[in-house]
């Protein structure tokens, strides 16, 4: 029985390159942990009483939180920045939120 090296080869390289970048300077631990601490926001925001996290798009990268969408005041746009802050991981937020017209 012949055993073809080409994806063993393929497989070794994989291997390899477990944690190597992604995308230029993100590793994979890192990407899990991004993904890990979007969750949480979101779930915080979903949580919250006060606000809509249906308008609240919310992305990590490097455990910096950006919030994007439209909320119904200035007040919510304080509250989901602080409901961010307070999950374990993050390291800052870049809150783009605005006052929906």
């Amino acid at each position: 029985m012949r055993i073809s090296k080409l994806p063993l080869c393929a497989l070794g390289l994989l291997l390899l390159n477990g944690c190597a970048a992604l995308d230029d300077d993100v590793t994979v631990g890192e990407a899990i942990d991004d993904a890990a601490i979007t969750a949480q926001v979101k779930t915080a925001l979903v949580e919250d009483d006060e606000l809509s996290a249906l308008d609240i798009n919310v992305d990590t990268v490097n455990g910096v939180v950006t919030l994007n969408g439209a909320v119904d005041n200035q007040a919510h746009i304080a509250r989901a920045a602080d409901v961010a802050d307070d999950v374990d991981g993050v390291r800052s937020i870049q809150n783009n939120l605005t006052v929906d017209q």
